[in-house]
């Protein structure tokens, strides 16, 4: 429910260094984050995907129109989210261009194709243009997403600013609803969990890269006893590294029992429809369930592999010992893009398109270590 496919270029750089953000990643991106290695990018990363038993993504990047036909060309299940900023970005050179990206992604009409808009985050956008993020989405009839509640230097421009949190401001302006996908929420008071509840707002869990940040934990458990659908994301591979949702899945009910100092909580029968179930209500979509009138995606693991023997309940294989290793066949809309652990595409030209795609890229990103 929350990546940034395009980014698999940023893999394992400079994981470990502080404030990676702004000395690594945004330099890199404006530098040498072209259209094509995005593009290249994103094929490692819905291989990767494949591998692991996810059939579909919702994705905030840049390119997004390029990438979404590369998804669909996959075979894969996307909701393409065109990244908007104030600030001149890889994708556009105002907000106002990023506007037009949308525009490319709202002509397309293509089945596994769903546009988004996805303004990056409160502190990274004017006030005036999260409203016309809104508008724009209400306007086309399409969800937005973004990054909410996830620094403190967001919180206090917000206090600064408007003597309220982003949450309390977005509601009092009328921003909040069910159109919108809300991930990270690490820093949500209980008042910002009433008003999110209170709007029906669909919120997405990135334990694995939050808590690789030291974020800490967001309290998505309390946001969806309040009445949110909550989902899980695995963010982009440049922060969380890995594109696994087993691992996702795991952390989640891990890092909360620890947070609530109670081994009983969060159960994993009740962990695993944040993965499958939930996203398909977030999305309104007819994803998420093996049932009569809903779309055939199907993920087909082994219970006779060394990490799943013995099973005495699915739900806790799932949950806290599978891994996209147990993952033997995938289908998407009837396809069969995973036969018997093996791809049914040319994985090796993926592989090799990236390669030279990304060969400027490593050459750029080698002079800031």
């Amino acid at each position: 429910m929350h990546t940034h496919l395009g980014m698999i270029s940023f893999r394992s750089l400079a994981d470990d260094v502080p404030d990676r953000l702004h000395r690594f990643l945004m330099p890199l991106e404006n530098n040498a984050m072209t259209e094509s290695l995005a593009v290249a990018s994103a094929k490692i990363a819905i291989a990767e995907m494949i591998r692991g038993g996810i059939t579909s993504a919702v994705d905030m990047y840049y390119h997004e129109a390029a990438i979404a036909k590369t998804a669909s060309h996959m075979g894969f299940r996307f909701w393409a989210g065109e990244t908007v900023l104030d600030a001149p970005h890889p994708g556009a050179a105002s907000f106002d261009e990023s506007l037009a990206r949308c525009d490319e992604l709202c002509s397309m009409n293509d089945p596994l194709v769903t546009p988004l808009i996805a303004p990056h985050a409160p502190y990274s956008l004017s006030e005036r243009n999260l409203e016309r993020s809104f508008s724009y989405a209400e306007s086309h009839g399409i969800m937005w997403t973004m990054h909410l509640q996830e620094l403190p230097m967001e919180m206090s421009l917000f206090k600064e600013r408007h003597s309220m949190s982003p949450i309390a401001w977005m509601d009092d302006e009328g921003l909040l609803s069910s159109n919108l996908i809300a991930a990270y929420l690490l820093l949500a008071s209980d008042d910002d969990i009433m008003r999110l509840a209170e709007n029906d707002v669909r919120v997405v869990n990135c334990p694995g890269s939050n808590a690789k940040a030291a974020k800490g934990v967001a309290r998505i458990p309390e946001m969806a006893e309040a009445g949110c659908i909550a989902t899980l994301g695995t963010d982009g591979p440049s922060s969380g590294n890995t594109l696994d949702m087993f691992m996702q899945m795991r952390l989640y009910a891990i890092l909360n029992k620890n947070r609530l100092s109670d081994r009983a909580a969060l159960p994993a029968s009740d962990v695993v429809p944040l993965a499958f179930r939930n996203a398909g209500l977030a999305l309104s979509s007819e994803i998420g369930q093996l049932r009569k009138g809903y779309r055939s995606d199907i993920v087909m693991l082994s219970l006779e592999d060394v990490n799943t023997i013995p099973c005495f309940d699915p739900y806790s294989v799932l949950v806290y010992s599978a891994s996209p290793m147990n993952v033997t066949d995938v289908f998407i809309e009837g396809r069969q893009l995973l036969k018997d652990r093996e791809f049914t595409f040319p994985f090796d030209e993926i592989a090799e398109e990236f390669r030279e795609a990304s060969a400027g890229f490593r050459d750029e990103a080698l002079k800031f270590l």
